[in-house]
């Protein structure tokens, strides 16, 4: 029992250790930054508008589509990067620190006007 519980301690300890570099074919930290700031203003306007469900539904992968456009990355690397993130806790928080920062300043900035 001891020595499982060791062996699973050891995993998770592992599994935590930051890693620097992401490997090929991940989004960098700054990227999904970028991209994370965009999505969540392109949801917020579409919740503002106030679309009926099923339109949102039909026009927002046309949407999204522009925004892979706009980032130069596929959807299925987007997806990637994010589950890769998921699976560390610190460079997840480290992104969605930055992403609510530049998104609470991009607010400050706004409401001066």
């Amino acid at each position: 029992m001891k020595k499982t519980f060791l062996l699973l301690l050891i995993t998770v300890l592992i599994s935590c250790v930051r890693k620097d570099k992401p490997p090929e074919g991940i989004m960098s930290k700054q990227e999904m930054v970028s991209f994370l700031i965009d999505l969540h203003i392109m949801e917020a306007k579409i919740t503002t508008v106030r679309f009926p469900n099923d339109s949102v539904k039909l026009f927002f992968p046309e949407i999204e589509k522009e925004l892979f456009l706009k980032h130069n990355v596929s959807d299925s690397v987007y997806f990637k990067s994010y589950q890769y993130y998921l699976n560390d806790m610190f460079a997840m928080e480290e992104i969605y620190t930055a992403v609510v920062d530049s998104l609470s300043l991009r607010e400050r900035v706004s409401n001066k006007k």
